[in-house]
């Protein structure tokens, strides 16, 4: 897999779902996912509870609506960081967030840059 600058996966693994092979061989679909910027990289995001957000320093965000929806930009409803100080970073949460919505962090662009870099590729 070839890395950007910041460890921003660049071209991952084939595969041709929106988690990665390994993870659905493993029966893991469900907990990772890719998300494609407007570049055309795609992103590894992992699901955790909104409650453990605070220990995931340096993660791009994205919230996205649970019920099953084709189009990313349809699912996708909020997206921000948590800095590297544990602050969630962003606009205003939607309302009923934190129960509602399905939580998908970005462990791998490293530092703030990278994190813009993300965000501006996935905005």
């Amino acid at each position: 897999a070839a890395m950007t600058k910041g460890g921003v996966v660049a071209r991952p693994p084939a595969g041709d779902g929106p988690a990665p092979r390994a993870a659905e061989d493993l029966g893991l679909g469900d907990r990772y996912r890719y998300l494609v910027g407007a570049s055309g990289r795609r992103y590894l995001f992992t699901r955790v509870s909104f409650d453990r957000l605070e220990e995931c320093p340096g993660a791009v965000v994205a919230l996205e609506r649970p019920e099953a929806a084709d189009a990313q930009a349809e699912r996708i409803v909020w997206l921000g960081e948590i800095d590297r100080d544990g602050r969630r970073r962003g606009p205003p949460l939607p309302r009923g967030a934190r129960k509602s919505l399905i939580v998908l962090v970005h462990l791998l662009a490293g530092d703030a840059a990278g994190r813009r870099v993300v965000l501006d590729d996935l905005g």
